[in-house]
């Protein structure tokens, strides 16, 4: 008796392993294919994840310019995963409007003031932009660019949906 159920729970771990491959290969199948040539050349991919929403997450894909010393709007491909609540597997092409600087723009989240780096040789800036999906939905983003110019992380703040959530941009 105790041999056959570690045989059944055996074999109930072996397939939701197999199905968690297939829906992770699917994934990059249905994102990779989705992908608009104009996006070919992009220099910046990464993902976002929602800190409201249980499995609501997807993939973004940009070209930000190299002179990061003013605005800058960029086509923007995001993409929802296949397991998202929301929007399950569909993308969409938004416009991204932004900016880099090396103070924080508005304090941090519990209200300080905002304050110059204290490293004035730190290639760390501070990223600030946004987007409008035209559906209603407008998001901001909050974040930095690491000290070697290859990440941009933070956080954003989307309203209807309402939202917040992480995102996680790497250059390519």
């Amino acid at each position: 008796m105790k041999n056959r159920f570690l045989k059944i729970i055996k074999r109930i771990l072996i397939t939701i392993l197999i199905l968690f491959v297939v829906v992770v290969i699917s994934n990059e199948v249905v994102y990779r294919s989705s992908i608009p040539k104009n996006f070919t050349e992009s220099n910046w991919d990464g993902n976002w994840n929602s800190s409201e929403y249980a499995l609501v997450s997807g993939k973004v894909l940009t070209t930000i310019p190299e002179n990061n010393n003013s605005e800058f709007k960029s086509e923007t491909f995001i993409y929802y995963n296949l397991w998202s609540l929301y929007k399950p597997g569909q993308n969409k092409t938004v416009e991204l409007s932004g900016n880099f600087s090396e103070s924080y723009f508005n304090g941090n989240n519990i209200g300080q003031k905002g304050r110059r780096n204290e490293n004035p040789e730190s290639n760390r800036r501070f990223f600030k932009a946004k987007m409008s999906i035209g559906n209603g939905q407008f998001i901001e983003y909050d974040g930095m660019k690491n000290i070697h110019g290859i990440e941009i992380s933070g956080e954003y703040d989307s309203s209807y949906p309402r939202d917040k959530g992480t995102f996680e941009l790497n250059k390519k």
